[in-house]
């Protein structure tokens, strides 16, 4: 069986998208790329929401990414990916397949295979989905050092009580922001 793990960045009030789908307010500096880097080595499938994939595709591929964090672009792009989408009919950016349709049994039939673990990766709606139906295993919340007025918080649409237990926390000292790890109850 393979484990599905979330994560995810937000701000210091819980949101994690400003409104308009701002996402400006996410520090990513140097420990950020580091972090990404070692995350990226465990080769696990990255699950996207179309909206998360359209941003991601627009800039990994892009000499930018390759300039900037040439690491992390390397293995976004070479990495197996997923979107799951009723509105994309193909997908443009290398080792992507898309899932439409019954998404969550999709996903629940793939979990129930052996291979590769499965991170996603933003998509907040695409987590509270996952959440709702008990897929998700650990849950990694990345929590800048910042509030902003507005924005859409995280687990806004879940349907029960989800319960959570602390196994790891990291302080990025440089940013200030704080990566806490949870497992299901």
């Amino acid at each position: 069986m393979r484990k599905i793990t979330a994560f995810i960045f937000l701000t210091i009030n819980g949101y994690f998208k400003g409104l308009d789908e701002d996402i400006s307010w996410h520090i990513h500096g140097e420990e950020g790329n580091e972090f990404s880097e070692s995350q990226l080595k465990a080769d696990n499938i990255l699950l996207f929401g179309r909206k998360t994939y359209e941003m991601m595709m627009s800039f990994w591929p892009t000499k930018m990414a390759y300039d900037c964090y040439p690491n992390v672009a390397e293995r976004m792009n070479n990495s197996e990916k997923i979107v799951l989408t009723n509105s994309l009919k193909e997908a443009d950016w290398m080792n992507t397949k898309i899932f439409s349709g019954n998404t969550i049994e999709q996903i629940r039939e793939l979990k129930n295979t052996s291979g590769k673990n499965i991170t996603i990766l933003g998509s907040g709606t695409i987590i509270n989905q996952l959440t709702d139906a008990g897929l998700i295993d650990q849950y990694e919340f990345l929590i800048d050092p910042i509030a902003i007025g507005k924005g859409t918080p995280l687990f806004n649409n879940i349907s029960s009580k989800l319960e959570l237990t602390l196994i790891e926390s990291k302080l990025f000292k440089k940013s200030g922001a704080v990566l806490l790890t949870y497992a299901r109850k």
